[in-house]
């Protein structure tokens, strides 16, 4: 059979005739930026189960390719939190000359919430965050410019979780130790993990007294502070949080749990690891599932200290938990 045969291959008519239709112009730019502000949620490269990419990003590559470097810069102003998120994007895929730590304080005030998808997470974001996350990612400032960065999203008391962010992970400069410790004193969480790091005995109190609130395991920034101050007077405040502890074991959440631990475990004493070995053995084992996460917590808390002989006997307490 003659595979280009017409009347054997019924197919080939209607092939030919699609063949002789118009193809569609491509869109404009402003149609692009129309899709775009029209679009549900701003779409990562790859979505779905089956990580392709969405209309919508077809879309915003498509006005990557056309736009002018002057155009983006104008989207960064839209009305639409999707076409300004994708003109940051767009300029930085590009590579444009852009003053990017001018571009960072302009989104560190936008508050907009969007939808981000990203492989098969579809979530709520501040805009702003979206924009710091890409910027971290894409390496857009140095570590001086994150840090300038960061102090002006303290200073400004910004509403966008980099902030909380900068608070937690980075060493902030000597100038920014009176502010930092005004915000601890006035019950700022990541406020105390960022102050610790200047390891100052005179914060000690400070930090002491964010240990003993009522809610100690509400949230991890006393136990993140503890562990970047290790000092040994703190042992004993952590160590008197064991009924809290045990209470939250108790109501399900053992998690809360992992950088009480690990702040313990960092003091590398030995009465720290004495008292690692009394909760494990006062630990029941009849829920196996709550003894398996507790002594898989104990074991994460000391896995970054191989080499310390104080904790010879916790590891051998392990051994012998995880054989039950």
């Amino acid at each position: 059979m003659d595979p280009m045969d017409p009347m054997r291959n019924p197919t080939l008519p209607f092939l030919f005739s699609l063949s002789l239709l118009p193809m569609l112009p491509a869109q404009t730019v402003d149609e692009l930026i129309t899709t775009l502000a029209k679009a549900e949620s701003l779409d990562d490269d790859a979505v779905g189960i089956a990580g392709t990419k969405s209309e919508t990003y077809r879309s915003y590559e498509a006005l990557r390719d056309q736009a002018t470097k002057q155009k983006l810069l104008e989207l960064l102003d839209h009305g639409s939190a999707i076409v300004r998120g994708y003109a940051v994007r767009a300029l930085a895929e590009r590579k444009e000359a852009v003053d990017w730590p001018a571009l960072l304080r302009k989104f560190g005030t936008d508050v907009a919430k969007v939808k981000t998808f990203e492989g098969c997470i579809l979530a709520e974001q501040l805009l702003g965050d979206v924009v710091v996350e890409f910027a971290r990612a894409q390496k857009l400032l140095s570590d001086d410019q994150w840090l300038d960065f960061a102090e002006t999203l303290v200073a400004a008391k910004s509403p966008l979780f980099a902030r909380e962010w900068a608070l937690r992970n980075l060493r902030f400069r000597d100038g920014m130790l009176h502010p930092l410790r005004e915000l601890a004193k006035a019950g700022d969480g990541p406020a105390h993990v960022a102050l610790a790091r200047y390891r100052l005995e005179k914060d000690l109190p400070l930090l002491i007294a964010h240990l003993q609130r009522a809610d100690a395991f509400g949230d991890n920034t006393g136990f993140l502070a503890a562990q970047q101050q290790p000092d040994p007077a703190l042992l004993p405040v952590l160590v008197g949080l064991a009924p809290k502890a045990r209470q939250k074991v108790d109501e399900g959440f053992t998690q809360r749990l992992r950088e009480w631990f690990a702040a313990i475990a960092v003091q590398q004493s030995s009465a720290a690891a004495q008292f690692l070995v009394e909760f494990l053995r006062a630990t029941p084992v009849e829920n196996k599932h709550q003894h398996r996460a507790i002594v898989d917590l104990v074991k994460a808390a000391v896995v970054p200290f191989p080499a310390a002989a104080v904790f010879e006997d916790v590891r051998a307490e392990l051994k012998r938990h995880a054989r039950r």
